[in-house]
């Protein structure tokens, strides 16, 4: 180790020249990165001053860092060499910042001495360190010059002076003093090398004097004003509050000590009252239980009375209802029928005029030998027609433009939505019923509604169940059903309740809708819709 006359001089000749070996560093510095700059200092204990001070350090060194994963103190410990030499550790705050941040640290990430200063009385020194990162993350450019801010006052106050010491950055600390020196008179700044009374090392202090030339008289407005700038009280006040805190923890301990006692021996109280009534709660208990047994069973046995009456009554009305169902069904099935006589009755009547009954057996409904003729070549025509679209396995849009335009063109007005859900439903596979059903309806349908025949006579030339004139009642009151039948052409909107079937409604490929109208002005059938079946609110 080198004489203790040698460092000072050493030291002294480093303050001398510090000015231009600072600047020689900053350039230095600058050259070696574009990034961020980390600014640090070496940690030591105060005993090993000495120690550090006769290695020889120099601004503008270089400096070596290296992470050290397997520290048992400190997982995040970051070493710093010189020369190849271990001088000692990065602050923690900073070096667990590096060990997670920069990834160069593994392998040795480069730093620069950019200060070296010393005590007065020469026992301690400080070695100022930045780390030159090349490409910092976001989080260290936020962060990589902020440290965990805290301060105290000094146990050197006296009445001539206030000493702060503080833990921040440079940058904070640069604030804190311009934010004291608009109050205060700030004698004394710069690096602190004593441990506060709390054992902390802080690396920044000052010295405050007010406009007396003496020691503010209240401490406590200096720290209204730091904490009205960085949030944080003084450890002194932090621990005060701490104490506070606890005291006022104590008491409210005790007092729920206090009122837990009273709670305890209220319970025994109570416990002791339990004890005494305990015999005859269990009496009464015995009396009740067996008074609730004779309940239980006076209440299953008029239960089961009750449940076989209910039972019988249920079957009872249920065989009311089957009943009420039938008569219901009879009633309806007499009425349709009363309503196709009073139908054709009125058609008669209207054909026939009264004292011509005779006449009747010439008309359209009985024939005659031309009529059946007819009738028979149209059957002969619409059977071979139906074998050709069978064989052909025609499409939808096929059958509506065989009937509608080639067999029978004026007789059909097909919408553009019949032709829309006719490509649709591409994939049906009986395209002979289908061309059966729109035959008849441009043919035999459309000549009975041009004599005036209702759509219920009408529609039996359909026969079996292909044909049906109503929807149920259900569809017509549902609103969505109502305007999936709600068809316009030339100006008008029709509700299509009129409508042919073919197949069931969960088969696709096997089931179609015709829904369709009588137009007698323009003595046509209107077709809304040759496509899958509407909107079914029972479905």
């Amino acid at each position: 180790m080198a004489p203790k006359d040698n460092l000072f001089s050493r030291l002294q000749h480093l303050d001398q020249a510090a000015s231009a070996e600072r600047q020689a560093a900053r350039r230095k510095r600058q050259q070696q990165s574009t990034g961020e700059i980390l600014q640090t200092f070496l940690a030591y204990k105060l005993d090993h001053a000495s120690e550090k001070m006769g290695l020889g350090l120099a601004i503008g060194d270089s400096l070596t860092l290296l992470h050290e994963p397997t520290n048992q103190w400190d997982p995040n410990a970051v070493k710093v060499f010189w020369k190849e030499q271990w001088i000692g550790y990065i602050p923690k705050d900073m070096a667990a910042l590096i060990a997670a941040e920069v990834p160069e640290a593994a392998t040795g990430l480069e730093a620069v001495v950019t200060g070296l200063t010393t005590t007065s009385r020469r026992d301690a020194f400080r070695l100022q360190i930045s780390i030159p990162i090349p490409k910092a993350s976001r989080r260290l450019r936020e962060l990589g010059v902020t440290s965990t801010f805290a301060w105290d006052f000094d146990r050197t106050t006296g009445a001539d002076k206030l000493r702060l010491v503080i833990s921040c950055t440079e940058t904070a600390f640069r604030e804190l003093q311009e934010l004291l020196a608009a109050s205060y008179d700030v004698s004394k700044c710069g690096y602190s090398y004593y441990p506060a009374q709390d054992g902390r090392h802080y690396p920044w202090y000052l010295s405050l004097t007010g406009s007396s030339g003496k020691a503010p008289e209240n401490p406590e407005q200096v720290e209204q004003l730091i904490r009205s700038l960085f949030g944080v009280p003084s450890e002194s006040t932090r621990i005060r509050e701490r104490q506070e805190r606890l005291k006022e923890l104590e008491e409210k301990q005790e007092d729920i000590n206090k009122r837990l006692e009273t709670s305890r021996a209220e319970e025994r109280r109570l416990r002791r009252e339990f004890d005494f009534n305990k015999t005859a709660w269990e009496q009464r208990t015995e009396k009740a239980q067996a008074q609730g047994d004779q309940a239980i069973e006076l209440a299953q046995s008029v239960e089961g009375e009750l449940g076989q009456k209910l039972d019988l009554k249920e079957q009872e009305l249920q065989l009311a209802l089957a009943e009420n169902k039938a008569l219901e069904d009879q009633l309806e099935q007499s009425t349709n029928e009363l309503e196709t006589l009073r139908l054709e009755l009125d058609y008669f009547e209207q054909i026939a005029p009264a004292g011509a009954a005779g006449e009747l057996s010439q008309s359209t409904w009985g024939g005659s030998g031309g009529v059946i003729a007819e009738q028979e070549l149209r059957n002969r025509l619409l059977s071979g027609l139906r074998s050709v679209a069978g064989t052909a396995r025609l499409k939808p849009r096929q059958c509506l433009e065989l009937v509608s335009e080639e067999l029978c063109p004026g007789h059909l007005l097909v919408l553009e939505s019949a032709w829309s859900s006719a490509d649709q439903a591409k994939g049906f596979e009986h395209g002979d019923q289908l061309f059966e059903l729109l035959w008849n309806l441009a043919t035999a349908y459309r000549d009975q509604k041009l004599t005036g025949a209702p759509d219920r006579i009408a529609g039996q030339i359909f026969g079996g169940s292909s044909y049906a004139p109503r929807e149920s009642q259900t569809i017509e009151s549902n609103t969505q059903a109502r305007r999936a039948r709600t068809f316009t052409y030339q100006g008008k909107t029709v509700e299509m309740w009129q409508h042919l079937k073919i197949g069931a409604k969960d088969s696709e490929n096997r089931t179609i809708r015709i829904h369709f109208c009588w137009d007698e002005h323009l003595t046509q059938v209107v077709i809304g819709l040759c496509g899958k079946h509407l909107f079914n609110p029972n479905h």
